[in-house]
């Protein structure tokens, strides 16, 4: 019995080894990689992406009653404040102001978010990949409408990813579009009856979109 408990330990601490190799790799290879395409030209700097996007709902939804398409349209501002590393990476900070707009109703959200932004190659027209990941505060602009039926009545966790093409205009001035994935953790809100209190249901929100900005 003695020699299976140990023979258990020594497989538990390779695994957990291995796990620590693995890790150290992942965490390692992209900071090489980053530090082997970097040029002469490459200048460290702090830079300001900033954007407009347009998304449109994807799948369904349950208010408490029945399921429904999530035919929301979110209308998005976003300021990023970071810091490039070379012409191929940056990583940094954003917010915005997320609007969905459904039913003659508008439901606010403010996302803040961490960003992380990869070019792919170093030419005028280059494809980039980017990832944002954060938290969004609800801003109850009409809380009188938001007693009833309402869409993303709660804050939630809030997640971007997509991919773009950058056309670069000068060594400091580029224009960026793309094409992404969102999701919002939040809620539908809703009253069975007028003299009844309202009701949530949690949701995730999941979106497709377009976005147009300019990084300098």
């Amino acid at each position: 019995m003695l020699k299976i408990q140990n023979s258990m330990l020594k497989i538990q601490r390779s695994k957990l080894f291995l796990s620590f190799l693995l890790l150290s790799f992942l965490f390692i290879t992209p900071f090489g990689f980053a530090q082997g395409l970097q040029s002469p030209k490459d200048a460290p700097r702090f830079v300001y992406p900033s954007s407009v996007a347009l998304s449109y709902g994807l799948g369904k939804n349950f208010n408490g009653f029945n399921t429904f398409p999530n035919q929301i349209l979110s209308v998005e501002i976003q300021q990023i404040i970071a810091y490039q590393f070379n012409n191929y990476f940056f990583t940094g900070m954003g917010t915005g102001l997320d609007f969905w707009i459904y039913n003659k109703k508008v439901s606010t959200f403010i996302p803040i978010f961490a960003n992380i932004t990869a070019k792919l190659i170093d030419k005028k027209t280059s494809p980039f990949v980017f990832a944002n990941i954060g938290y969004a505060f609800k801003w109850y602009t009409t809380k009188k409408n938001e007693e009833d039926f309402f869409y993303g009545s709660k804050k939630g966790i809030h997640f971007q990813a997509g991919l773009g093409v950058n056309l670069k205009f000068s060594d400091k001035v580029s224009l960026l579009f793309s094409a992404y994935y969102k999701m919002q953790q939040s809620a539908v809100q809703y009253r069975e009856a007028e003299f009844l209190f309202p009701e949530t249901s949690n949701q995730l929100f999941h979106f497709v979109g377009i976005k147009i900005g300019v990084l300098y």
